[in-house]
């Protein structure tokens, strides 16, 4: 028994060197031709990031890619074909399951902040669309609208009372006290997908960045800006795209652009920290490189077997998700936080996995003495 526990120490040591190894810087193996803006520190801060991930989530049949992160409730929440998913990393194994609805091919989830609530909207069974709202201590849905096509993504405003929802062809703005749209307006683009901008005021379409006036229903002037290739609304008053120039930064309402210019041949897709002083950025060559926003120069890279479709960085700005097709879900630890925070995980479960299995032995003895 005493070699047991000294053996467990040795291993739960050697967990917490191996995590802070893995924390080291990584070579730049594929590097951006990033080019130091003038008008621009570095900075002051570029966190480290994994070389391996931490963990893997294996996707079902049905998964689709959706995930959103709650700082609040510290939970991850992935979506499936009828199913949402509530995971407690590290965890291994879902802590909740949310039924969605038999069919129900989830497209997009979101925590509703300070609400106890997660929405997921997406494509019914009979190729028509839906959002539906949970309830996440009980798993009971709270609000459903039907909608006439598939709904590809969704924003709330401010309130929380008004949901921008976008099809094939129509962005509407729905009140939820109302239970009705109160404002429909056709796509510019097939991709284009439709947030709340500018306080509320307007609806930014991703693909062509214009404006619409939904309150008004008129359209407004769009923004002068090159045609982006991304479109990301970080928060509410954070808004981010990739073009030919570079990366594009936003802070809205009636905020500066930046415009940090670098070499975005390649990259498809993307996502910022919530500060937006950082990002990761996902290229066609299966490489995703941590970006400093501030410079456009690249901190580190790191290579893929296969071509992940998504990034997303979780709103504590210290978990970094990469999606596959699959549905598979890779975990990147993001800081010292994660890595000490998996290292005291996977230390206490040995632990347990030996007193348990010390337990069972002497259970054994015993019944082997009684025999």
């Amino acid at each position: 028994m005493k070699a047991l526990l000294k053996y467990g120490v040795f291993v739960g040591l050697l967990t917490i060197v191996v995590y802070g190894m893995a924390s080291t810087d990584l070579p730049s193996v594929h590097p951006f031709l990033g080019k130091r803006t003038s008008e621009n520190k570095p900075a002051l801060k570029v966190p480290s990031i994994s070389l391996q991930p931490s963990q893997a989530l294996a996707g079902s049949p049905g998964s689709t890619g959706a995930i959103d992160y709650s700082p609040e409730k510290g939970l991850t929440a992935t979506g499936e074909e009828g199913w949402i998913r509530l995971w407690r990393l590290p965890g291994e194994r879902p802590v909740a399951a949310i039924d969605a609805g038999e069919g129900f091919q989830i497209l997009q989830i979101r925590f509703l902040r300070g609400k106890g609530m997660i929405a997921a909207c997406g494509r019914t069974a009979d190729g028509k669309g839906g959002v539906g709202i949970f309830d996440l201590a009980s798993g009971k849905q709270v609000f459903r609208m039907e909608n006439q096509e598939a709904v590809f993504s969704m924003d709330f405003d401010q309130t929380g009372r008004y949901l921008a929802l976008t099809g094939m062809t129509q962005i509407k703005v729905w009140d939820q006290a109302e239970n009705r749209a109160v404002s429909i307006l056709p796509k510019d683009n097939v991709g284009s997908r439709g947030f709340f901008f500018m306080g509320d005021r307007y609806i930014l379409q991703s693909d062509s960045l214009s404006l619409y006036d939904w309150k008004g229903r008129k359209k407004a002037a769009g923004l002068n800006a090159a045609r982006p290739a991304d479109v990301k609304k970080i928060d509410d008053n954070l808004f981010a795209w990739i073009s030919a120039q570079g990366l594009h930064i936003l802070h809205s309402p009636y905020g500066k652009m930046e415009i940090v210019p670098f070499n975005t041949d390649g990259i498809y897709s993307f996502d910022l920290a919530p500060d937006g002083k950082w990002g990761l950025f996902l290229k066609e060559n299966k490489t995703m490189s941590l970006v400093d926003c501030t410079t456009g120069l690249t901190a580190k890279t790191m290579g893929f077997k296969l071509r992940p479709d998504n990034v997303f960085i979780d709103q504590s700005g210290i978990g970094a998700y990469v999606l596959y097709g699959s549905g598979n879900i890779e975990v990147f630890d993001v800081g010292k936080e994660y890595i000490f925070r998996n290292a005291k995980f996977y230390t206490t479960r040995f632990f347990v996995q030996l007193w348990d299995k010390a337990g069972t032995l002497t259970k054994k003895r015993q019944t082997d003495k009684e025999s």
